[in-house]
């Protein structure tokens, strides 16, 4: 089976849309597919090995096509100049199907006379987050809402198929657009090998180490973390990722709570450098918010690597965690957007080592079943389906 993934983001890059997308296409070449990715140029010096720490699987092919907006000196801002080389490469390129997760790029495939079946790869419901982002709109949000809504109804009622992180996501876009298109629900996933790498520290930290690792998006519930901090007794907390305008806004936060000096923020981790600074924790953290991207739509791929590496969580009590952890046998779940709950937890973690050690082991043996290739065979049969009732 020859499949074609085709994003307008430049691949390989650290952003968390980039790696996932080449863990995908390197798990579909692992479970016997053949792919070829395409996208725009890479920044000079960006290496697949950066990323998955190993050269991405010979099935791969990765194919550069020609976006006028790399070039800085054009006042370009416009995707279409891309949407229409993608079209044109698809149109020109036999396969078996099309994986794509970009809204303007599906419309543009669409327009194509003949094309294999599209699969479109979904994480949020654009709509319901764009409103919930804007709950006292003006007449330009109303009128960016309503042309959302038009061109996300579109892409879901001509796709051939639908691959959604979670149910709920699965439930909602249904529920939003009445669209009958063929669905799987593909949770992200984690690579195990490099998990498995880490070196395990003998004890735990003194004081102990909480651990953030991830974007700091509000809907990623930093800010109810640094609320709980104060609640909780002897340990510091350690932020990975994020910008620095948005750092800077938590550093605010920790100052004006009397927390600055058991905060520390380490920037930037680089992807081959994540497992190890996880492994480096005593306790991982992922608390989330009451919204839609936050609470049914995310499937984190920072909570797999937690429970690859055996860390001991506790995390947001929201359907989409739900779905993972198994409050009291593999991780703690917190009531969602109650800082004083989250402490809580954290502090009995901090009180009861021996739980924590088997919460964390109970979730290392979970973590299997969201490997990469467990994603990428659901992803396989999705397409294998889709032909078979062309064919028909």
């Amino acid at each position: 089976m020859h499949l074609l993934y085709i994003d307008p983001h430049p691949v390989p890059d650290v952003c968390p849309e980039a790696m996932q997308i080449l863990q995908t296409v390197d798990a579909l070449a692992e479970v016997g597919c053949r792919v070829t990715l395409a996208t725009p140029a890479p920044a000079a010096g960006r290496r697949c090995e950066e990323v998955l720490g190993r050269p991405l699987h010979a099935n791969v092919e990765c194919v550069h096509l020609k976006d006028l907006r790399a070039h800085r000196w054009l006042p370009i801002r416009s995707g279409k100049f891309f949407y229409r080389a993608a079209a044109r490469f698809v149109a020109a390129t036999p396969a078996d199907g099309v994986l794509v997760r970009n809204l303007k790029l599906a419309e543009a495939l669409f327009a194509l006379p003949q094309r294999p079946p599209l699969v479109f790869e979904t994480h949020e419901v654009f709509a319901r987050t764009y409103a919930e982002d804007h709950p006292v709109p003006g007449w330009r949000e109303r009128r960016k809402l309503a042309a959302l809504r038009r061109r996300e109804g579109g892409v879901y009622a001509h796709s051939d198929g639908i691959a959604a992180l979670t149910p709920w996501l699965l439930d909602d876009l249904r529920a939003e657009y009445g669209v009958a298109t063929p669905g799987v629900v593909v949770p992200d996933g984690v690579d195990l090998s490099l998990a498995a790498t880490v070196t395990h520290k003998p004890a735990w930290s003194e004081p102990p180490v909480l651990l953030y690792l991830g974007s700091l998006h509000p809907w990623k519930g930093l800010d109810r973390l640094l609320a709980a901090l104060p609640q909780v007794a002897g340990a510091e907390l350690h932020i990975a990722g994020g910008p620095e305008a948005r750092i800077a806004e938590l550093r605010a936060q920790a100052a004006a709570l009397g927390i600055a000096d058991r905060l520390r923020f380490l920037g930037s981790v680089p992807p081959g450098q994540r497992f190890q600074t996880i492994a480096d924790a005593d306790i991982c953290l992922l608390p989330l918010s009451d919204t839609s991207i936050g609470s049914r739509y995310t499937s984190p791929l920072k909570l797999f690597e937690y429970m690859a590496v055996g860390k001991p969580i506790v995390a947001a009590d929201v359907p989409a965690l739900q779905l993972v952890l198994r409050d009291g046998e593999d991780g703690l779940l917190a009531a969602v957007d109650d800082p004083a709950a989250l402490a809580r937890q954290i502090n009995r973690l901090l009180a009861d080592r021996g739980l924590a050690a088997r919460l964390g082991a109970a979730a290392q043996a979970r973590a299997g079943t969201y490997s990469w290739p467990a994603r990428a065979m659901l992803l396989r049969d999705l397409f294998a389906r889709l032909a078979t009732e062309r064919g028909q």
